[in-house]
């Protein structure tokens, strides 16, 4: 598969976090300190056994879009009426740091007649139901940080991964308010890994969860004005739902 369609890939907490080791240069992607991003509401560790984001960073190359990239870490790319911006969750984010600059001078510079879709992609969700205190006290944290620029520049789509399930919100969302002018956030999770077993907490927006059913995400665009979304089961090839679809979603716009 990977011989014949391009993996865009988003840095998680499994490729890069760390609590030491990382000073010297010794960090692919620039930061000095020796533990990386440790933010007091982050629930980051050594997730990465050491790796430090040193085998995903040589394997993958990934393109540069200005000179503020960096690249596998954050970065964005064209393809066809689909503009996409990747940023890592696992790096600051805070206004004025090195990455923050990065993402609001790629959303402030897109070009939405020819790229008038626009899509963030990063491994941990802002917006997330499920009920796991520490998790959800990084989404906030994270949330805190870039939701309004998300907004300003009337970001259409947000993908996430990290749980390992299936959760939609519903559209517009923003400052916790559905139809208001904000994304829509998908966090698809569930790939591979073992899944979720995962209560929720009790979210107006949250449009749909789907857990214990592996899947993927397939994006179609029909045109600058509509976009369709389904969440497609996997799973072995005599079970009967494999391949078909479990959520689907129009994203519609009035450009």
């Amino acid at each position: 598969f990977a011989s014949r369609v391009p993996l865009m890939v988003a840095i998680g907490n499994h490729e890069y976090d760390h609590t030491a080791g990382g000073e010297g240069g010794k960090d692919p992607s620039g930061v000095q300190d020796p533990h990386g991003f440790m933010p007091e509401w982050g629930n980051y560790d050594m997730d990465s056994g050491g790796e430090c984001g040193v085998p995903t960073a040589q394997r993958f190359s990934m393109p540069s879009s200005s000179n503020q990239s960096n690249g596998v870490f954050w970065y964005s790319y064209d393809y066809a009426t689909v503009h996409t911006v990747v940023i890592s969750s696992e790096h600051n984010l805070t206004i004025g740091a090195t990455q923050y600059s990065f993402l609001e001078n790629d959303l402030r510079n897109v070009n939405r007649t020819l790229t008038p879709w626009l899509v963030v992609e990063m491994h941990r969700p802002i917006y997330e139901s499920e009920a796991i205190l520490p998790e959800r006290a990084t989404s906030l944290g994270l949330r805190s940080q870039i939701e309004d620029l998300l907004y300003e520049h009337e970001v259409d789509l947000v993908l996430a991964g990290h749980y390992h399930a299936y959760l939609r919100t519903c559209d517009g969302l923003y400052l916790s308010a559905c139809n208001h002018g904000g994304p829509t956030y998908l966090t698809i999770g569930s790939a591979g890994a073992v899944l979720d077993m995962t209560a929720l907490y009790p979210q107006h927006w949250t449009a749909n969860f789907i857990r214990q059913q592996f899947g993927y995400g397939r994006i179609t665009v029909a045109n600058s004005s509509a976009l369709h979304f389904e969440f497609v089961r996997a799973g072995p090839e005599d079970d009967p739902l494999t391949g078909t679809v479990g959520d689907d979603v129009w994203i519609l716009r009035d450009r």
